[in-house]
């Protein structure tokens, strides 16, 4: 018998005692044996399915919707299970539970987000990030206001729908096209100095993407230099681009509590091409400066295409529906950073904030020990 095999009998063994104990009224004991089931092969969601339904039975909530979400991060269609036609009863059952439990929980999280961000800030008008919706978990129906922007993650109502921004409501773009030749110059300095600094942008674990990611996936078809990622600083990078950084502060940079949310040089392999998509948020603009422009590469949002001009900013909310490539044989290299978008108030931008930070913080305390 191969260890996979093996694993997986004493993984369904265990589920079975498990569930005979649930059926027994020995909810307890049911669940310490389904967290041994998860512990005997963790990346099987089905046990997580079971585990939490039986810590929402104990009257444990946040336990249950801690070990739910854990279980939909392997597979999204973990809640999502309920709404299909035939299968086993039991599990579009206890889907239903974890699809309602997770949306209770996290409209639950961000209104006291909010609540706790108005009783820090008296007189903070943030009633637009208060209504928010986060796409993926909102516990009742929506519509997006233009059909070609569709954020998959964040979405504020009401904010006007930009596809692409001019300079007229962003005057910092000519203080990063002064500055060009200087971050042109750091960047190829530092491409030689930190070459091993260079990763791929889209890490091994990135989730969801279909086949036609695979030439850029974890490779670096698809490479970058960060600064910044996800608001951590990259302290011998940062050295390197003093003047780059320069330019920058000049910037409403989208924040994180620890720093800008993502700075980096975006570095396109000839013959390689980012798939159409969907960004993060509607919140914040998608920046470029291209420093090495090799000739026949472009962006394309919705269904207007954008050659790349070295030196000239170029800058467009990712919630719309886009696509780059470079069919050229060398590398495009674009610095590439988040700004805010520019109708939102300072309020609103710390808001924003404070909401991202309340979901991180939660996700990273989630346990399987309860």
């Amino acid at each position: 018998m191969t260890p996979e095999k093996d694993t997986t009998q004493i993984q369904n063994r265990l589920c079975s005692s498990a569930l005979e104990a649930e059926e027994a009224g020995k909810l307890a004991e049911a669940a310490a044996l389904y967290n041994q089931a998860i512990r005997c092969d963790a990346s099987n969601p089905i046990p997580y399915l079971f585990y939490g339904f039986v810590l929402q039975a104990l009257g444990q909530p946040d336990a249950a919707a801690q070990v739910w979400s854990l279980g939909a991060d392997l597979d999204p269609r973990f809640i999502n299970a309920w709404q299909g036609e035939g299968g086993d009863e039991i599990i579009r059952l206890r889907s239903k539970a974890a699809n309602d439990a997770i949306r209770s929980h996290f409209a639950g999280l961000h209104e006291t987000c909010m609540d706790e961000f108005r009783g820090a800030n008296p007189g903070a008008n943030v009633e637009r990030i208060a209504a928010a919706i986060w796409c993926q978990t909102h516990n009742e129906a929506f519509e997006y206001q233009h059909p070609e922007q569709r954020p998959h993650l964040f979405f504020v109502p009401g904010l006007e729908p930009i596809p692409v921004y001019t300079a007229q409501r962003s005057p910092w773009f000519e203080i990063l096209e002064t500055a060009w030749a200087d971050i042109k110059g750091e960047f190829l300095a530092a491409q030689d100095a930190a070459a091993d600094e260079q990763a791929p942008y889209l890490d091994a674990g990135a989730k969801g993407l279909g086949v036609e990611w695979e030439p850029i996936a974890a490779s670096l078809n698809w490479g970058s230099f960060h600064l910044y990622k996800m608001g951590a600083p990259n302290p011998r990078l940062i050295e390197l681009f003093p003047n780059t950084l320069r330019a920058l502060e000049q910037v409403p940079l989208v924040q994180t509590p620890t720093g800008p949310s993502e700075i980096l040089f975006s570095v396109l392999q000839g013959g390689q091409r980012i798939p159409s998509h969907f960004g993060v948020a509607n919140t914040d603009m998608t920046v470029h400066l291209p420093i090495i422009f090799p000739g026949d590469a472009a962006i394309r949002v919705i269904d207007t295409d954008y050659e790349w001009q070295p030196g000239k900013v170029f800058a467009f909310d990712d919630a719309f529906r886009h696509e780059s490539w470079n069919n050229s044989a060398l590398p495009r290299v674009n610095l590439l950073f988040e700004a805010w978008h520019p109708d939102l108030s300072e309020d609103e931008q710390h808001a924003v904030t404070a909401a991202f930070h309340a979901r991180a913080h939660w996700n990273q305390g989630r346990s399987l020990e309860h």
